[in-house]
């Protein structure tokens, strides 16, 4: 009599079939998992940090430093006597007896995610020794993450000035714009705007920008957001995690997004009320639960809105006083303009691009593109970094190196020749 029902013997057939697949899964995942774990040097990072009074956060001096995204690099590198992941630097008498360049900037300066031999600094030394050796070109970088040029003036007040640069080459992408206003980077960053990690500018009641130093050690904290849990289970989960730009069991515990979070704290505090009540008041809350966040996030970086305009009043700031810093020692400024994933990946330029072109045009700052140089050699953009990680791996800094080499053939009156 039929009932509808398959035959018991089929049944178990296929009882028996999914219990061999799903060893078979197991087996390969622990396979994968033995395969994995010796090629990987170390599974946490360790960034040690010191505070410096008046200048911010920097690594412990001589520390090993060890940063991994689990699946695209392993690098553990010392930090140099000043906090900086570079080489030890060269005394000044070393410094004058070439033509010195330092480099100043963010996370694509530090470059934690590559060896300091393929940081683009030090390929550029090996470029221009091979193809400008009568330049006699030496380098040095101070970079520091979640950075900008507000942040960075005491990096070469404090440390890149005693070695009397000839150059001195800002490094610019896309978020310096942001870090370079401290209640932006309370929102992109997560830092809390009252205890900054670094040096921040602020307006005076007279509208004039000055700069503030950081709170003394041990006083920066970050804001009090609901974030996701630390990463747990296996290696290979982490692995396919990061490989696919998901970290598996690190959903946020809430539904609206964190940028959301951050701005509804920040309205808390009466002093920011009526700044991101400005904000919250053009994306409705139901807006950003169903998944408009991003809205909220372009707003943050309309220019016509007081955030953004006053970080644009900041960069200008920070480029001038560069400018008139380093023209007081008698040495050169550039800027160079890096091509991120943040910046430009497309044909159209990015409006921030075109707006610190024009600040530094309007300076008369050399500003080197690389992206033009990229479309110019024909480089596959993409290929210049970590997919997930997002910086730049080996060949990105190679291509660096390329554009910069490119631009000293035409101003080697930098070095004095």
């Amino acid at each position: 009599m039929d009932n509808g029902k398959p035959p018991r013997r089929w049944r178990s057939v296929v009882g028996w079939n999914v219990l061999f697949l799903s060893l078979g899964a197991a087996l390969i995942f622990i396979d994968w998992e033995a395969w994995i774990q010796p090629r990987a040097p170390f599974t946490e990072t360790h960034r040690p940090r010191r505070f410096e009074p008046g200048v911010g956060w920097f690594y412990e001096p001589g520390a090993e430093v060890r940063w991994t995204s689990h699946n695209e690099f392993w690098v553990a590198q010392r930090a140099n006597r000043w906090g900086f992941l570079d080489r030890e630097p060269p005394t000044p008498e070393q410094a004058a007896r070439t033509c010195h360049i330092a480099f100043i900037g963010d996370s694509f300066v530090e470059a934690s995610e590559v060896p300091v031999s393929d940081k683009f600094h030090v390929r550029l030394e090996e470029l221009a020794a091979r193809a400008l050796p009568r330049l006699n070109i030496s380098t040095s970088a101070f970079g520091r993450p979640a950075t900008g040029q507000i942040n960075q003036l005491p990096f070469y007040a404090e440390y890149a000035r005693s070695l009397r640069p000839k150059l001195v080459v800002l490094v610019f992408v896309r978020n310096d714009f942001e870090d370079n206003h401290r209640l932006l980077a309370a929102v992109f960053k997560g830092w809390d705007p009252d205890k900054p990690p670094y040096v921040v500018a602020e307006k005076t009641a007279a509208g004039a920008i000055a700069l503030r130093p950081p709170p003394p050690d041990p006083a920066w904290r970050i804001l009090s957001v609901p974030s996701a849990p630390p990463e747990e289970g296996s290696r290979v989960l982490r692995w396919l995690g990061r490989a696919t730009g998901r970290v598996p069991g690190a959903e946020l515990k809430h539904t609206r997004p964190i940028t959301r979070l951050r701005v509804e704290l920040l309205a808390q505090r009466p002093r920011y009320q009526s700044v991101f009540e400005v904000y919250l008041s053009k994306v409705p809350e139901s807006l950003s639960a169903d998944g408009h966040g991003p809205k909220l996030r372009r707003l943050l970086r309309d220019p016509t809105l007081p955030l953004f305009g006053e970080a644009m009043e900041f960069t200008a700031f920070a480029l001038d006083e560069f400018q008139r810093r380093v023209a007081a020692d008698g040495a050169s400024l550039w800027l160079l303009l890096a091509t991120s994933r943040v910046f430009q990946l497309g044909d159209a330029p990015d409006p921030r691009r075109v707006v610190v072109e024009g600040l530094a045009e309007a300076r008369g700052i050399p500003a080197v593109s690389m992206h033009d140089y990229l479309v110019r050699q024909g480089y596959m953009v993409h290929d210049g970094f970590f997919p997930v990680d997002g910086h730049w791996n080996p060949t990105g800094h190679q291509w660096a190196a390329e554009a910069l080499l490119e631009r000293l053939r035409q101003r080697p009156e930098v070095c004095g020749a």
